[in-house]
């Protein structure tokens, strides 16, 4: 049950009620938006909360995020699935590239704290995160500056990059090329770009600064390199079938020697771990809890 209202928090709307375990959309106010998340509470005591974050322009309802809180319910352990807004106000659903795209990869860091700062203030004490592709690495860049709020980072296919292999699926995909359009922000870094395509939205206006954090060296993208300064228990998960994985693999150099990770193959799992997959996950995860 929710132990304490947030003060600029509001329970929206209880969905379901069964047994010992209720599903609520919790709506949150941040930075003058409305940020949405779902909420999977239980009755079974002080047992660690999980906060569940999504891949690149997803959100809490999709597959995945649902499947990893119902696993975790199942077994008792209370949940919190959140979308990020990427700037807009109530978002609900995959994201609208229709819209346009302003909100870079960095700005998830704060927004991510926002919940944790939530799931304090409703009196959870142990609190470990679950992120998928992109959101691992957010996640992970997330926990090299807020260590101390979290108990555990569990990483689900999470997203490698360099500059090498991002140039070149970009100019593999268009005439004007990745350096050019980069040439373009340098000069003038205040611009929005229009009919410009970034990440899996096609001929959006994009903000400058929203470009170049997705296809530039800063922030850090990629999830092997964080790993080697991460100073909480880790565990990464890959598919055996998913197609970035020997991307990821080819990296494990980097953080090898840091002994708080440890990496964990399912077989014959794709990038976004269907059907049993998610189990397999959410049955190592709660081996490892303290």
């Amino acid at each position: 049950m929710l132990r304490s209202i947030f003060k600029n928090t509001l329970l929206a709307l209880v969905l379901l009620q069964i047994t010992n375990v209720t599903a609520a959309v919790v709506t949150s106010h941040y930075q003058g938006l409305a940020v949405n998340a779902n909420m999977e509470l239980t009755e079974e005591g002080d047992k660690p909360v999980f906060l569940i974050l999504h891949g690149t322009l997803a959100w809490h309802g999709m597959e995945l995020p649902k499947a990893l809180q119902t696993l975790l319910a199942d077994e008792g352990y209370p949940s919190l699935a959140i979308s990020l807004s990427y700037g807009v106000d109530n978002r609900s659903g995959f994201y609208n590239c229709e819209q346009g795209l302003y909100s870079g990869q960095g700005a998830a860091v704060a927004e991510i704290d926002h919940w944790i700062d939530y799931l304090q203030q409703q009196g959870y004490t142990k609190i470990a995160v679950i992120a998928h592709s992109r959101g691992g690495a957010q996640m992970a860049d997330y926990s090299l500056r807020h260590s101390d709020k979290i108990t555990q980072l569990h990483l689900i296919a999470p997203m490698h990059w360099s500059m090498q292999s991002s140039r070149e699926r970009y100019d593999a995909q268009h005439t004007e090329s990745l350096a050019q359009v980069l040439e373009r922000i340098e000069q003038n870094p205040q611009q929005l770009l229009l009919e410009q395509d970034v990440l899996s939205c096609e001929k959006t206006t994009v903000s400058a600064a929203a470009f170049r954090s997705y296809y530039s060296p800063v922030p850090e993208k990629n999830t092997p390199a964080l790993l080697s300064s991460v100073k909480v228990k880790t565990s990464v998960y890959l598919g055996s079938n998913d197609p970035l994985t020997p991307g990821f693999m080819a990296q494990q150099a980097l953080f090898s020697s840091n002994p708080l990770i440890d990496l964990v193959m399912i077989e014959d799992a794709d990038h976004f771990f269907r059907d049993l997959y998610a189990d397999e996950i959410i049955e190592d995860i709660l081996e490892r809890l303290e």
